[in-house]
């Protein structure tokens, strides 16, 4: 089979002698059977010219990509798919950002050692010093023959991911403690409904979910959703048809502030798609008690591995570009639990205990426990 850069040669002699039409012809021919652009096609036909008049041979151009040496070793580029695994299969842009906090987890509960696979303080800087888009690269076949479900990346990663937070900038505080809520409502067949509800900080992107048993009330969900949250709540951006009178008055009694999403301006709706993959098994009550421990155990095992090792970034303005559009600019990627540390607003006893939580999280093995209880649930 004839390479490009083999038709690129072929066509180098008849194009540099050819006129103006005869030179639009053979690019024409050119980029239909390669694919190229025909500025592409111009610049390589225009180097095959050059390097036939200096003698460098078709073999040394065509294979010159293929003896380059590679930048990462085979040992980083093993256990960069260990770290991939062990993190939830993220993309490279969060993989990335994340390594670092990945490596610590890995190395502390003794899933990379020195010395075992290859593994070495060499192999670690290689891996913190890979960008994005080596990664993958590096990647791409085995994401390619990885069928993974990854329905559940994340709980609340949808929604993190599209914040409004350009439009409630007069709503917030610039530290954490105003969350964005979501409740989706599962049928069982006793007529009951489930309903999962998830908090998102805004500023820092904290996830919490938790599945409530039929019958429970609003004001109570959110009351338990409340004190769960490690960090003091100052205010809930709620649906619009979920505020009644015994969730204000809870709310003024705890000092949080209600706001609705039909009060925003006009935007794309959020997503509700997080668990759009959750079948429980719902039949009898007990089965329903035991599905919803079941998935309330998954949710805080993703949310471990979201607010922990999972980095988020915020947008924080806007910058021109040359042909003068507009840009969004986000500040760098960091996790919720590293943001939520900088922001001055825990105690120290606070502080000690979500350090100690991030020292005894292992995210092979919770990546390990979201799988399993996914396969219960799915």
């Amino acid at each position: 089979m004839t390479s490009p850069i083999q038709l690129a040669r072929t066509y180098a002699r008849s194009y540099e002698a050819s006129s103006r039409k005869g030179k639009g012809t053979i690019l024409d021919s050119l980029t239909e059977a390669t694919g190229w652009t025909r500025d592409h096609a111009r610049h390589q036909l225009r180097s095959q010219s050059h390097q036939i008049r200096a003698g460098v041979s078709l073999d040394a151009v065509v294979d010159r990509r293929r003896l380059k040496p590679k930048k990462f070793s085979p040992h980083a580029q093993r256990a960069l798919e260990l770290v991939w695994k062990s993190s939830g299969r993220p993309c490279g842009k969060y993989l990335e950002a994340g390594m670092a906090d990945c490596l610590d987890s890995l190395e502390r509960h003794g899933h990379l050692r020195e010395g075992r696979h290859g593994y070495s303080s060499s192999v670690r800087k290689e891996l913190l010093d890979i960008s994005a888009a080596t990664i993958d690269r590096y990647l791409r076949d085995a994401k390619a023959g990885d069928h993974d479900d990854s329905w559940l990346t994340g709980t609340g990663a949808g929604m993190r991911a599209s914040l409004p937070r350009q439009r409630m900038r007069s709503l917030l505080e610039p530290e954490p403690g105003y969350f964005l809520v979501e409740l989706l409502t599962i049928a069982t067949p006793t007529g009951e409904d489930c309903v999962t509800v998830t908090f998102t900080d805004v500023e820092i992107g904290w996830v919490h979910t938790k599945t409530f048993a039929p019958g429970t009330q609003d004001v109570d969900m959110l009351a338990q959703m409340v004190r769960a949250v490690p960090f003091i709540v100052t205010g809930v951006l709620l649906p619009p048809s979920v505020p009644d009178s015994a969730i204000t008055t809870w709310a003024e009694e705890n000092l949080i502030e209600i706001h609705c999403t039909s009060g925003l301006r006009q935007g794309r709706r959020l997503p509700d798609r997080a668990f759009s993959g959750l079948a429980l098994p719902l039949g009898t009550p007990d089965a329903t008690y035991a599905a919803i421990t079941k998935a309330n155990e998954l949710w805080a095992a993703l949310a471990d591995r979201l607010n922990y090792f999972m980095p988020v970034k915020n947008p924080v303005g806007w910058r021109p570009t040359p042909s003068g559009v507009r840009r969004r600019e986000y500040d760098q990627p960091r996790t919720p639990v590293s943001r939520l540390l900088a922001s001055g607003i825990l105690c120290p006893e606070q502080t000690r205990e979500l350090c100690e939580k991030s020292q005894r999280l292992d995210i092979a093995r919770l990546t390990a426990r979201v799988e399993d209880l996914k396969s219960t649930l799915h």
